[in-house]
């Protein structure tokens, strides 16, 4: 173990030679295990048995998120890595706030990280797939999915409430940018089939919704 996990073991968490730690692969799988050596860049764990992982949702969800300015994205990767989200993929709508420059040198390198971070902090031990940034026509057509549900706007209407979604074994949730869904968006979401929903009465943050929804939709569903 080395870099940015190093120095949280050491110098946030301050555990040392000796202690106990639990180690997970990312996949799903979780291990107990002991500081067998401490060096100022690198550690070294034995692994001692392997545990028992707390149980994923009931639905292997991605969730499509437009892409957002600053480091916004960053604080969606971490809450929907904490909140269960399967896979997450960024994409671009007519609505977004940056421009097609910034959005095309995003990697996806540092959401991984933070996904990785975040599932290390909420002990979960799988760490959801960060896929590249795409066009929002190229995930609506994506298939495999048994239930497309998407977040509009309040004032939107034909908006469904959570509590009436069907539960499925694949599912894509989409939640738009700053600037709301294009009119045009909104019909070939409807005509590929999406479900509209809402999520209250009131317009929430880009960076907030996501959490909102998914909390909503595990409520309904059922956490495990």
């Amino acid at each position: 173990m080395s870099g940015a996990e190093v120095h949280h073991l050491t110098h946030v968490l301050r555990l040392s030679v000796g202690d106990d730690v639990v180690v997970f692969d990312g996949q799903g799988h979780e291990w107990l295990g002991r500081i067998a050596s401490a060096a100022r860049s690198s550690i070294t764990i034995d692994l001692q048995d392997e545990r028992r992982a707390v149980a994923e949702p009931p639905v292997h969800l991605t969730l499509g998120v437009a892409v957002l300015k600053g480091t916004q994205l960053d604080e969606v990767v971490r809450d929907a890595t904490m909140l269960g989200a399967s896979r997450i993929v960024p994409f671009v709508s007519a609505h977004v706030a940056i421009s097609e420059r910034a959005w095309k040198n995003r990697s996806t390198d540092r959401w991984s990280r933070v996904a990785s971070a975040s599932a290390s902090q909420c002990g979960r031990a799988v760490v959801p797939e960060i896929v590249d940034v795409s066009p929002f026509d190229a995930l609506l057509s994506a298939r495999g999915f048994e239930l497309v549900v998407m977040c509009v706007e309040p004032a939107s209407g034909a908006a469904r409430s959570v509590t009436t979604l069907p539960r499925a074994e694949r599912a894509l949730l989409l939640v738009g940018p700053e600037g709301g869904w294009a009119p045009d968006e909104l019909e070939r979401a409807r005509a590929a089939g999406a479900v509209f929903i809402s999520l209250g009465p009131r317009i929430l943050r880009a960076e907030a919704a996501p959490a909102v929804a998914l909390v909503a939709l595990w409520t309904h569903w059922g956490w495990i």
